[in-house]
């Protein structure tokens, strides 16, 4: 009775009279199971009738789903204490669901409603129905409780339904059968379909994607996440924000969940050819090795060994001054290549001595370490 009482009072402040509210919209049975389905998992709130959905599905994730808590020394409410923006107790979710008083959206928190022994008579909204006549989208009530049927009766004489069914249990999808203090109850404008079964429908989204849909049990699911192909070509080309260094600050333009976004090129190995590319902002600084640098060859004026020069590795001979110098040519040969061009310039009475290329090698490599710290600097 006095859960009774608390429930009759809400409803003399939820719905005061002189107050004109809007029809139930005209729909299928299946958007209120799908309204219903969609709040499985909040929370039970005493007074409360909201949640977030997603079609048909609970959106938990971009909404909390409250937390009903029983005051010390109490089972359950009204003796409770509720957390949280979202929940509902059972004449606020058929309520919600049925989309009465006033057709409203999962979301909107603090508006009139219902209480359960509401449903137990004829209402200008909804007509009584015999038990055994129970159908998808009816409501079971009693004095103290009500539940949305979504299914029909089965080979053991329960129904598929969701419920508000206390602090302790929130809202909960479950099969079950009815004791004879129940009664059922059909909204009305009920319709047939809104959709062709198994039809599809697409839509754009975001700045490169499309979302789609499809039409089950004579309604729309909800949208499909929002996907789209990558750009191809120069269009995929980008520039990454501000702070990036080298080739890192280029990129390729990818559709991520429908909106074009900069994806950076990856950081490599540092390689003799003019650019940063470990992106730590400085050019050709890589080893010897990844350089190709310290290597012996042979140019036009002899033996020589490479060194990374412009973005480019170069067969330089000792002494000389790359690229003022003649004597050096950009072919940096082949190491231990023994085969010299024509046209070096030589001095007179000078010979080669193909002997001397090991003796020589020490001198060379130390000769390219200072020469890249000079050009450095």
């Amino acid at each position: 009775m006095k859960n009774l009482f608390a429930c009759l009072m809400f409803c003399l402040i939820a719905l005061p009279s002189g107050v004109s509210q809007a029809a139930p919209p005209s729909e299928p049975p299946d958007a209120i199971v799908c309204r219903g389905l969609s709040a499985v998992g909040f929370s039970y709130w005493w007074g409360g009738e909201c949640w977030c959905s997603n079609g048909c599905a609970p959106d938990l994730v971009g909404c909390a789903p409250g937390v009903c808590t029983p005051n010390d020394g109490s089972t359950g409410c009204p003796e409770c204490t509720h957390t949280g923006t979202y929940g509902a107790d059972c004449s606020g979710f058929v309520s919600r669901a049925w989309q009465v008083p006033d057709p409203l959206a999962t979301n909107a928190c603090n508006t009139a409603r219902y209480v359960a022994s509401s449903f137990t008579a004829d209402h200008e909204y909804w007509n009584v129905v015999p038990m055994n006549d129970l159908r998808p989208a009816d409501a079971v009530a009693s004095d103290s409780h009500v539940i949305l049927v979504i299914g029909y009766e089965d080979a053991f004489g329960e129904h598929d339904c969701v419920e508000a069914k206390g602090c302790s249990y929130g809202i909960v999808r479950n099969s079950r059968t009815f004791s004879s203090v129940y009664s059922g109850a059909r909204r009305i404008s009920l319709t047939t379909c809104e959709c062709d079964e198994g039809s599809t429908e697409s839509e754009n989204c975001g700045d490169c994607g499309t979302r789609t849909r499809s039409c089950t049990g004579c309604m729309w699911t909800g949208w499909s996440a929002c996907d789209g192909s990558d750009p191809e070509g120069e269009a995929a080309d980008c520039t990454v924000g501000e702070g990036a260094l080298g080739v890192c600050a280029q990129g390729r333009q990818l559709c991520v969940v429908g909106w074009l976004t900069c994806s950076p090129n990856s950081p490599g190995t540092e390689v003799c050819d003019g650019q940063d590319n470990d992106c730590d902002g400085l050019v050709d600084n890589g080893t010897t090795v990844t350089l190709g640098e310290g290597y012996a060859c042979i140019n036009r004026c002899g033996e020589g060994v490479s060194a990374c020069l412009d973005g480019a590795v170069r067969c330089v001979t000792p002494g000389t001054t790359w690229p003022d110098d003649t004597c050096n040519t950009d072919d940096p040969g082949e190491p231990g290549d023994t085969t010299a061009d024509d046209g070096c310039s030589c001095t007179v009475g000078g010979r080669r001595n193909p002997g001397g290329l090991p003796l020589l090698l020490p001198l060379l490599f130390t000769f390219v370490l200072i020469r890249r710290r000079l050009i450095r600097h």
